[in-house]
């Protein structure tokens, strides 16, 4: 035993990775004996068209995509073979559940044991039939006879409750991912692959723990979807995936003005949402509209200066004015977050913002969406940085969009460590993979005697 203890001390690395729909995100972190994590690696490579809302579209695309990205983040390092992959899961047909176990103890002391049969009753109330379910040591709430701990192990109580975040997402989606992540990463070592949904990872990658305690909304929005997070009180309230993004505001400045995909993407990246028209419209509580921007509420000059398009069909406009590009941007993204508002206000979760709202993703990118923002829920509103979750992070990934897989790397390093304590209780079969992982270690440093074999017995 004291062989693998003394394995568990070394220093181990993590592969984190964030399956965008514009690119796909590799972080390679390094945690030393004391526990604390570096980032020594970073790699993006694009990904439009290998995936789409989480779900790879071409598979050779997705590996070669994953491929560029782990060359740009093992290049400056010294890899060793990681412990663990650490893989991001973001798609709009995910489903949520929050349930609870209770077990009965009669004032025993509450072991590992108790833990996990709590943790099964919560887990045996869902059907999950053709679906992966996903949990996280970091949506797990304890409560002994009614009253909240943070660790209730050793502790004595007549009853021990669990309440569970649950995310339910098809086995199509996950298998596809980890074939790909096997194809480029596994062969010649094994390590154990460990799923995180991506709003639970954006949180960690992004929140402070005063804004997980006093009560934050976290706006993840990427290319193809968006993502609603509410941390209070430590614990996750809400979340959810919509089906929607800033690629919808890029086919909304194509199909106007008759320009491909690309350029309209650069207009929007290079305009972004007119401050002007947040201001005259929010405050003249005017509604959402498809039509254009009402010409009484801007100025001539505005109105007048004109944009030069050059991807444009034959027959349309190659000069617009400036105010008709921004409307048809504005309208679109209004229109979009008053959806997320009014998706808060439908579970009443306003009067938990006390400490306002973070935005993360490519989205946080566009000049003024963070106004935008603030002036539709009337609240403060500042952009993700991981900085403030994770000490020491390089300068490029100190960005909104690499909160997410800045996240999954932390959740990776939460994972392993609640594993190696045994408190990872999602699913036994994980001890099987760390069995594994341990066993082929053990084999390559064990000495083996000639003509005889190398046994090892796994406990039950």
């Amino acid at each position: 035993m004291g062989r693998c203890k003394a394995l568990f001390n070394k220093t181990i690395q993590i592969i984190a990775i964030d399956f965008g729909s514009n690119s796909i995100r590799v972080l390679l972190g390094e945690q030393s004996k004391d526990g604390n994590f570096n980032i020594i690696g970073h790699g993006v490579a694009p990904s439009a068209g290998a995936i789409s809302k989480g779900l790879i579209q071409d598979m050779d695309s997705a590996r070669h995509a994953l491929r560029e990205a782990l060359k740009m983040a093992q290049q400056k390092t010294n890899l060793i073979p990681p412990k663990l992959i650490s893989i991001g899961i973001n798609t709009p047909r995910a489903e949520t559940h929050t349930k609870e176990g209770i077990l009965e103890l009669k004032n025993q002391e509450i072991t590992d044991e108790h833990l996990y049969q709590a943790f099964h009753l919560a887990q045996q109330q869902i059907n999950k039939s053709d679906k992966d379910l996903l949990t996280s040591v970091h949506s797990y709430e304890w409560y002994i006879d009614n009253l909240s701990v943070q660790q209730p192990l050793g502790m004595k109580a007549e009853q021990l409750k669990i309440r569970v975040h649950f995310t339910i997402i098809p086995k199509v989606i996950i298998e596809n991912l980890k074939s790909c992540v096997e194809s480029e990463l596994h062969p010649g070592y094994s390590v154990i692959d460990h799923f995180v949904y991506n709003p639970i990872a954006t949180a960690l990658g992004s929140l402070t723990p005063e804004e997980m305690e006093l009560g934050t909304l976290l706006i993840d929005m990427g290319k193809t979807t968006t993502n609603l997070i509410m941390f209070s009180d430590h614990k996750l309230i809400y979340t959810s995936t919509f089906d929607f993004g800033t690629i919808f505001m890029s086919r909304d400045v194509s199909a106007v003005f008759k320009i491909n995909f690309e350029e309209a993407h650069k207009l929007i990246c290079d305009y972004g949402i007119s401050e002007d028209l947040i201001n005259k419209y929010i405050k003249s509580n005017i509604p959402i509209s498809n039509t254009l921007i009402s010409p009484d509420l801007i100025s001539n000059e505005l109105r007048n200066k004109p944009i030069a398009l050059q991807s444009v069909l034959e027959g349309f406009n190659k000069n617009v004015p400036k105010i008709e590009l921004e409307g048809v941007i504005f309208a679109r993204a209004q229109e979009m977050m008053t959806i997320l508002k009014k998706e808060i206000e439908k579970k009443d979760l306003t009067q938990s913002l006390l400490r306002g709202i973070v935005l993360a993703g490519g989205g946080a990118k566009l000049k003024n969406m963070d106004v935008l923002i603030g002036k539709i829920f009337n609240a403060p509103v500042r952009i993700a940085k991981p900085q403030y979750t994770i000490p020491n992070i390089p300068q490029p990934v100190n960005n909104p969009e690499f909160a997410t897989v800045a996240g999954i790397l932390r959740h990776g390093f939460s994972h392993y460590n609640a594993i190696q304590k045994g408190q990872s209780l999602q699913n036994k079969k994980i001890i099987g993979q760390m069995w594994n992982t341990l066993t082929s270690t053990l084999k390559s440093i064990l000495p083996k005697q000639k003509g005889a074999k190398t046994t090892i017995t796994k406990s039950n």
